[in-house]
């Protein structure tokens, strides 16, 4: 083999390198904005969620007591500058309020059931980009060429999402939430009882 054609094929390697190195980074990019996009969907559901709770209170002959402790979950659930482990907590508090006082209520709403099918097709659709991002920026040349760059790593986001997910499970394999939680308590306190002002709800809007 001639000098020049060990330089032709040493060129097309590196080309080759060049070109593969480069998709995979691109590969990385679009995977990594898909879950930070998945991020911003899922958010926006969980807010929804949590308003359409809220709006129980108004359902005509709810007990007082149901309708001041849902409140309470929503509020913790909309509460601003949560940290993820926090808002995690509180969603799957939401949950555990609303399948506990759910046979209670007088009419079940449509639109509360829609909205936490919603979240729950969200939340997985989110999990399953950031399964695929972390995927990609764990292998070994991603790691050691620094292909994600500086850009945080995603996190899957852990909650109860409750006995809606039944409805809106996809395959019936699918795997039911990693975190075990206890159900709340439905036996309200004496000072909520006894207080005359309900907890405020403060809306947190979705990320943008």
């Amino acid at each position: 083999m001639s000098t020049l054609e060990m330089l032709a094929l040493m060129i097309i390697v590196v080309v080759l390198l060049v070109w593969r190195i480069s998709w995979l980074a691109s590969r990385v990019q679009r995977a990594t904005t898909r879950a930070e996009r998945a991020w911003i969907t899922l958010d926006a559901a969980l807010v929804g969620r949590a308003q359409r709770a809220a709006d129980l209170v108004m359902l005509p002959g709810i007990d007082p007591a149901t309708a001041l402790l849902v409140l309470d979950a929503a509020a913790a659930a909309l509460e601003p500058d949560l940290c993820r482990g926090e808002r995690e907590r509180a969603e799957s508090d939401l949950s555990h309020v609303l399948d506990t006082v759910d046979p209670m209520l007088p009419a079940s709403p449509s639109e509360l059931a829609s909205e936490r099918a919603r979240a729950s097709i969200c939340r997985r659709l989110h999990n399953d980009a950031v399964a695929t991002a972390l995927s990609l920026r764990r292998r070994y040349t991603v790691r050691i060429l620094r292909l994600a760059g500086h850009t945080d790593e995603p996190r899957p986001f852990e909650m109860a999402d409750g006995s809606i997910c039944t409805l809106t499970a996809g395959p019936p394999d699918s795997p039911p939430s990693s975190l075990a939680y206890a159900q709340p308590s439905m036996q309200p306190s004496r000072e909520l009882l006894q207080s005359a002002k309900p907890p405020t709800v403060i809306v947190r809007a979705a990320e943008n």
